[in-house]
């Protein structure tokens, strides 16, 4: 059967020239075979570019427009997010024990987590015998409160109103997921687990990442339509002021100039909320020096912003 190959659109403001040369460059540097960048300002795409193969086999297909790369620790945004919608509807303190929410999990387990914990990714990561991490303790915690889990409540309450379809939590695969090279052997692969939304199976196009993170920049109004409660982001900005040795809320790493958050293969979203514009660069391939890469991209990104 002829697969329908979707083209990718690739356009660039030259402003931000220099960001793509950039990621270019990192791309050969890190060994990636798959690249994309797509750049959001005032709610418009700006730039759009795609570069490379899903893996560096024959036969492989180009990255186009719904390709979609593995997110790894962005995933972590989700959850958060999540996490913050069902708290604030549910009208929970985050200083509430964890172990206070459930009906099915013993309190030893979890000891003295609270919310305000899992919101800044601080105290324990695993938790009980089995070693059950902080993510699952927020979907079972989502579940507890909403009845949903993790995918579920994200899906039903703001992507499918954005129409964000080429996201999801992988359970089978897909010809559109690009591999990476995160595996102990380098061999490339593609990662299936469960479709709840905890795990590190969230894939997603670069295009629907970005509009990802200018929903958090819009704080939840998206075409004159409030998807998320506005006290989620009231919560979000306590949370800085509360946590000021943490740089870390509901996902997202938070400095001076903008906020930001990486996945393990490369995959990242930046938000820099003065030029009201959202960032976001996809690789299958990263590197040990990825704090040095994530700084760069960002001040680069901010550079841009200014010269325009």
């Amino acid at each position: 059967m002829e697969v329908e190959v979707i083209v990718a659109p690739t356009f660039i403001d030259n402003i931000f020239s220099p960001l793509v040369s950039y990621t270019e460059g990192a791309k050969e540097k890190f060994g990636a075979s798959a690249a994309s960048i797509v750049i959001i300002q005032d709610n418009k795409i700006l730039t759009e570019w795609y570069s490379g193969t899903h893996h560096f086999k024959n036969g492989s297909l180009v990255v186009t427009l719904d390709s979609m790369f593995n997110l790894y620790s962005l995933r972590k945004t989700y959850v958060g997010l999540a996490t913050a919608i069902a708290v604030v509807e549910s009208e929970l303190s985050v200083d509430r024990k964890v172990s206070d929410v459930f009906t099915n999990r013993p309190e030893y387990e979890l000891g003295n987590t609270t919310i305000r914990d899992l919101a800044t990714k601080s105290g324990a990561k695993y938790f009980g015998p089995n070693r059950i991490e902080r993510e699952e303790v927020a979907r079972d915690l989502i579940k507890e409160l909403t009845e949903f889990n993790i995918a579920q409540l994200i899906t039903e309450r703001v992507l499918k109103p954005m129409k964000l379809t080429n996201r999801e939590w992988i359970s089978v695969p897909k010809e559109n997921l690009v591999c990476d090279f995160q595996a102990a052997d380098g061999y490339a692969y593609v990662r299936i687990e469960s479709n709840e939304g905890h795990e590190r199976n969230l894939y997603s196009s670069a295009r629907d990442l970005a509009q990802w993170g200018n929903l958090h920049l819009n704080r939840g109004l998206i075409n004159h339509s409030q998807l998320v409660p506005v006290e989620v982001f009231t919560l979000i900005e306590q949370l800085r002021i509360d946590t000021e040795d943490q740089n870390r809320i509901f996902g997202w790493y938070y400095q001076d100039k903008c906020y930001y958050v990486s996945g393990a293969a490369g995959c990242h979203c930046v938000i820099v909320p003065q030029f009201n514009a959202v960032a976001v660069r996809m690789f299958n391939k990263y590197t040990e020096d990825y704090t040095e890469d994530q700084n760069s991209f960002n001040e680069i990104f901010y550079n841009c912003l200014q010269g325009k």
